[in-house]
């Protein structure tokens, strides 16, 4: 959840309070049973108060305003001293978390002591770690998945850490974690007794929606349940890069790149981030880093082609932008980007000229028209002089424009469509292979030309 909304949870949570206490002192005022005062600390305005400030707890753990004001809003003297413990913990100087814990040490002196278990006290060693008793399974205070006692309005389990409350990555609703479907959508939640697929799946899921909040808080719950998640740290840098908090997204791409400095995907998200700051030198670094590890990286291509296409290099991004097209998934969001950029600097022919002969004759045309005029002005202007190397200078200028010409520009020509099929060789890999061949075919038509093997011209007449 991003920072507007966090204030917005705090300022409502504080009214809340505000209106619990002036509820409160009606009560006391007008009535003077205990029955009466106790109805009067359970109001809705004190309810909502809770919830909210819990929320910003949970969003927000350094946050001192949430955690006093909590304080005032929960019943369990347990609870009120934790949260007041929080805030010392953040600000020793407190005044206001001191003198809240001297008023409680008075009421705990003049009153039992309450058992209730908190939600936020910190979880116990694991060997003071009791088993939860049928008749509190039953009532529906324990964690589903450390089945220690909780508290029945807790939304996360203040001993294993994890979440009792999901969002659903379609609509966003809250579910708790024990339902198999989403309330509102009818999504299908998973089965949270398989702790780790189910909190991974919820995050790969919320993340694909761009519900970074959802995905974060998922992640966390994979780092509580195996901290070497493979690449835990990478998806944790992505939703918090999704949030706006790229310090902590710094923290843990430096912490993914410590744990495998050969990681594509790392390189590539740090790019990305560098790029969207940017620091576009190293983010070019990184890209190019990420297509040294892995060519067939579509995405590194496009960022790479974008970077050169800014800096005016054109061939570079042309050259990028083709690497990228290669590899890219046809269809998808990138791939008709990578198109699009194709288009725009290098304009492609109509479809008809591609696959037609007049288009392969004429440019076929000027490579073999050379080796025609070398081969002729070599036997001065005699075609019938022609020895067998010059026809064979000729066929090899034919073949090496041909297979340039098929291999560069016109792939889909009618007579490559015939000798490989209708996509010609429009999806090779071998296409620069092809390219090359042709090339050394007319380079070696030509030197047959300039250097004569094989050729005896008539001797002039003696006059």
């Amino acid at each position: 959840m991003d920072e507007p909304d966090l204030q917005t949870l705090l300022r409502e949570g504080i009214a809340a309070a505000k209106a619990a206490q002036a509820e409160a002192a009606l009560v006391d005022k007008s009535q003077s049973s205990r029955i009466h005062r106790i109805g009067a600390a359970k109001t809705s305005q004190r309810e909502r108060a809770r919830q909210l400030l819990l929320r910003v707890t949970e969003l927000d753990e350094t946050n001192i305003t949430a955690w006093l004001w909590l304080s005032t809003v929960l019943d369990s003297l347990a609870e009120k001293q934790v949260c007041l413990e929080n805030v010392l913990t953040l600000d020793p100087d407190n005044k206001a978390a001191r003198a809240g814990l001297a008023r409680l040490d008075q009421l705990a002196r003049s009153a039992p002591s309450q058992a209730e278990p908190s939600k936020i006290v910190p979880p116990p060693p694991r060997e003071e770690k009791r088993t939860v008793s049928k008749a509190a399974k039953a009532s529906g205070i324990s964690c589903p998945f450390c089945r220690q006692t909780i508290s029945a309005v807790a939304t996360t389990c203040s001993h294993c850490r994890l979440p009792l409350v999901v969002n659903c990555p379609a609509c966003g609703a809250e579910v708790d974690v024990e339902k198999s479907t989403c309330t509102r959508c009818g999504r299908t939640m998973g089965d949270y007794r398989h702790k780790l697929k189910y909190f991974v799946e919820l995050a790969t899921a919320s993340q694909e929606q761009q519900r970074y909040g959802e995905a974060l808080k998922a992640w966390q719950a994979v780092e509580a349940i195996k901290p070497n998640y493979p690449d835990l740290h990478l998806h944790l840098a992505q939703a918090q890069i999704g949030l706006g908090r790229e310090d902590r997204a710094t923290l843990s791409l430096q912490r993914a790149l410590k744990e495998n400095p050969n990681s594509t995907e790392v390189h590539y998200v740090l790019g990305e981030m560098l790029r969207q700051r940017g620091e576009i030198e190293d983010a070019y670094a990184r890209y190019l880093k990420a297509t040294q590890l892995d060519p067939r990286h579509g995405r590194a291509w496009l960022r790479l082609g974008q970077l050169y296409e800014q800096a005016r290099r054109g061939k570079e991004a042309l050259q990028a932008y083709q690497r990228a097209a290669k590899v890219l998934e046809t269809g998808s969001v990138e791939s008709r980007q990578v198109r699009q950029q194709l288009q725009a600097l290098q304009p492609a022919l109509p479809e008809a000229m591609m696959t037609g002969w007049s288009e392969l004759i004429r440019q076929m045309s000027g490579p073999v028209l050379v080796c025609l005029l070398a081969v002729l002005l070599d036997s001065g202007l005699r075609p019938w002089w022609f020895g067998w190397s010059g026809w064979l200078s000729l066929l090899l200028a034919f073949l090496g424009a041909f297979l340039w010409v098929s291999a560069d520009s016109l792939p889909r020509n009618p007579l490559i469509c015939q000798l490989v099929g209708h996509e010609g060789l429009e999806t090779t890999d071998l296409r620069w292979l092809i390219a090359f061949s042709g090339l050394f075919c007319w380079i070696l038509a030509f030197t047959l030309i300039i250097m004569p093997i094989g050729q005896s011209f008539p001797e002039p007449p003696n006059l």
